[in-house]
């Protein structure tokens, strides 16, 4: 009863809506359509009208079996007071037999919703996993990765509660509450009015504490948010936090967010519970009313006693709905703030993209950096400033500088994680940019500092990129790579875990995997960024060797800041605040006694 209006103003025509203000004691009724984000949900949930279909029959089934109750109701107080024993148990046993149908649909309408929710959850958090691959380092330079797993989990899941609650308690509580409603009508159309003036005042309870509710939702969401990257970011760097002894100052940071939430969480607790209060006290009035009220037309032969008991009952079915209709709109108030946030991750449009006729060109190397420019987005300092450089296919060019100079930033602008501000990347004559993406970043290969393993076996990172590779191919590239010596010595070989990150190997083995796996891809051009300066000095010369043959034949791009690596290199590029300040092979840079002999001497002398 208590969200009667609320029920039919939240779904008209297929379309959420929601209460502005409500027509009670001189406020006016405003109906706007809820989140258009709402609406654009129905994507996910198109894809499984089938089960929908199912599950309307069974909701119809059900409520139909709640309204059926009522008339029964009345028939065995009839048949009581006429003491008509055989009639009674007739009655009876179509009270099992409607209370077996009922019971039986309601499992099945829980089943179905509960497979719904949780496919359209997965179909949900595909998409976002499947967006999140679009985005470049832009956007994850912005984000937090606790604000993303919140979105990708907590609000999906949000979303599926929400789901559930429309399909297994609102539509079904709907259809009884209208079923029920109608027989009261028909029944005492006198008594049905006189409950319906308490309807306003349930209405607007319900309004008002709901949209304080939904206020509360989005920073809540976000101090969820800030409680997931501070779990994900410790975790992650354990080591470090332990190095620096900096566990007690983590541990409050945590408590601090945890505090936040708690008294966010609270306070919601608080509206939601003084909602409740209000509402069982409303019930409570509204039903002594209704008893004083029956009881005189009753007296006065308008109503007859079974029939005031069947009216009851259909106030007790009532019950319910009024549950079903109150946390529900409680969910889709939360949810709607969940799903504004999942759009908000959806909507966004990727820097980096494929143009219109993207291309699919032969790549042989041939790199050319045309007087580029280029910034972040915060601060719009600019990093490279009018740096033109050229590589043929075959060449290594070493890119060599204080930190901060830029190297990192050029290399990571030719498989196009970041677009130039003005100017252009060639490859083979084609701008980097008129190059289908897949395409462009299948013919690079990559070799950090710090190159991340993934927590499967030595085979699965080695195959990482080129998932097709045989057995075969894997071991020839472990051999390249000098890392098949203890590959084979492990009692799994190949098949070895290797842990969160490769934690089960030391720094060379790691490496070597990660040169192993750019062998394995035979990409065109090669970018090699500090793969060497963090190894002890045998596992540094097992890595180099490795490397020479990997460099072999490519357009490399090599960052080192031990020089000794990079003499072999054709040209030596040195930078400064974005700028090429030196620039000729190992032997003609020493002898201009310039910024390159500065770091050399620096180094060797």
């Amino acid at each position: 009863m208590a969200e009667l209006v609320d029920a039919l103003v939240s779904k008209t025509s297929g379309y959420f809506v929601r209460a502005g203000s409500i027509p009670a004691f001189g406020t006016t009724l405003k109906l706007t359509i809820m989140s258009s984000n709402y609406l654009r949900i129905i994507q996910f949930i198109k894809p499984r009208y089938r089960d929908l279909l199912l599950t309307f029959v069974i909701v119809f089934l059900f409520a139909t079996a709640n309204v059926y109750f009522l008339p029964l109701i009345r028939d065995i107080a009839n048949e009581i007071s006429n003491k008509r024993t055989i009639h009674f148990s007739m009655q009876i046993l179509n009270a099992f037999i409607l209370w077996l149908i009922r019971s039986i649909s309601l499992y099945g309408q829980n089943y179905m919703t509960h497979k719904i929710g949780d496919l359209i959850v997965i179909d949900i958090q595909e998409t976002i996993y499947k967006k999140l691959h679009l985005f470049s380092q832009h956007f994850y330079s912005k984000w937090k990765i606790g604000e993303l797993l919140v979105r990708l989990f907590d609000d999906s899941e949000k979303v599926r509660t929400a789901i559930f609650t429309v399909f297994s308690g609102i539509i079904p509580q709907m259809l009884t509450l209208i079923g029920v409603i109608v027989y009261l009508f028909i029944m005492c159309w006198q008594l049905t009015l006189f409950a319906f003036i308490a309807v306003p005042c349930f209405v607007f309870t319900i309004s008002y504490f709901s949209n304080l509710i939904k206020r509360l939702a989005s920073p809540v969401q976000k101090n969820r948010s800030n409680i997931t990257h501070i779990i994900q970011e410790s975790i992650t760097n354990m080591k470090l936090i332990q190095a620096y002894t900096m566990e007690d100052n983590n541990t409050s940071r945590l408590e601090r967010e945890n505090q936040k939430n708690f008294h966010f969480s609270m306070t919601t607790v608080r509206l939601i519970e003084t909602k409740r209060f209000i509402e069982l006290l409303l019930q409570g009035f509204v039903l002594i009313s209704l008893l004083f009220y029956g009881g005189h037309l009753v007296s006065q032969n308008i109503l007859s006693a079974p029939e005031l008991l069947s009216f009851f009952t259909g106030c007790g079915l009532l019950i319910d709905p009024i549950i079903a209709f109150s946390s529900g709109y409680t969910n889709l108030k939360e949810a709607e703030v969940s799903i504004d946030r999942i759009y908000q991750l959806l909507d966004t449009d990727p820097k980096i993209i494929n143009s219109k006729h993207a291309l699919k060109p032969s790549i042989q190397g041939h790199v050319q950096i045309n007087n580029i420019f280029f910034h972040y987005d915060q601060p719009k300092t600019l990093v490279l400033e009018n740096l033109s450089i050229e590589a043929n296919p075959g060449e290594t060019i070493a890119l060599v500088g204080l930190s901060g100079a830029g190297k990192t930033s050029l290399i990571n602008l030719i498989p196009r994680f970041y677009d130039v501000i003005s100017g252009s990347i060639c490859i083979d004559g084609v701008d980097i940019k008129d190059h289908d993406l897949s395409h462009l970043r299948r013919h690079i290969g990559l070799v950090l500092q710090d190159d991340i393993l993934f927590s499967g076996s030595i085979l699965e990172n080695i195959r990482f990129g080129t998932p097709y590779a045989t057995e075969d191919d894997v071991i020839n590239a472990a051999k390249k790579a000098h890392c098949w010596d203890f590959i084979e010595k492990m009692p799994d070989k190949l098949f070895t875990r290797v842990g969160d990150q490769g934690k089960r190997l030391s720094g060379g083995q790691k490496q070597r995997i990660s040169i192993a796996r750019a062998i394995l891809r035979n990409p065109k051009i090669l970018i090699l960024d500090e793969a060497t300066s963090a190894l002890d000095s045998e596992s540094e010369q097992l890595v180099k060797d490795a490397l020479i043959r990997l460099m072999k034949g490519r357009t490399t791009f090599v960052i080192a800041h031990r020089l000794s690596t990079i003499k072999h290199a054709d040209k030596i590029i040195v930078l400064e605040k974005g700028n090429i300040i030196e620039e000729g092979t190992h032997d003609s840079l020493l002898s201009l006694d310039g910024q390159y002999n500065k770091l050399y001497n620096l180094q060797f002398r």
